[in-house]
């Protein structure tokens, strides 16, 4: 029954984040219904921006869904079923197209031409944007050290929190 769950809790975490991706979030690229679907799945009091707080509880969920075995690490078996679900969402997203941004495509620290929300994401989601002491597995104090840096990089002008303003730059 673990092994379900991921991939329900990803469906759902990441509609917003493949939703973004999927409509190329670049400069002066579209900003309504994709935003607010960003928003519906990261902005968790629902305050119409996305807050350090808000990041963190989306991560940790993140992290609870990719540690199967609860032990607290992700490790390389973990990692390869976090790649290959968010390059399923991500296929899923582009109809077939699989553009290859984002997780799993070599992405760990830039994330793809058009800095979509989602690319960041999933980016953020690698071995390379997270494993700090270079053991091949990801504790959960790595992936939580590595949040902050997630939120500067969604947060296009830097005031601490994502909304409307950070999205088409």
């Amino acid at each position: 029954m673990k092994a379900a769950k991921p991939l329900l809790i990803l469906t759902g975490l990441m509609l917003a984040g493949g939703a973004v991706l999927a409509q190329g979030y670049g400069p002066g690229q579209g900003r309504g219904e994709t935003m607010a679907q960003f928003l519906s799945e990261w902005d968790m009091n629902a305050d119409g921006r996305v807050m350090a707080e808000d990041v963190t509880l989306r991560r940790t969920a993140l992290f609870d869904m990719f540690d199967l075995n609860g032990d607290g690490v992700i490790d390389a078996g973990e990692q390869v079923n976090m790649a290959s679900t968010i390059a399923g969402q991500e296929e899923a997203n582009h109809g077939g197209q699989g553009r290859g941004q984002g997780m799993g495509h070599g992405q760990g620290r830039g994330f793809g031409r058009n800095n979509a929300p989602g690319q960041r994401i999933h980016g953020a989601m690698t071995l390379a944007y997270n494993d700090t002491d270079g053991d091949g597995a990801i504790s959960a104090a790595e992936w939580a050290d590595a949040t902050p840096r997630l939120l500067a990089a969604l947060d296009g002008n830097g005031d601490g929190q994502i909304d409307a303003r950070d999205f088409g730059r």
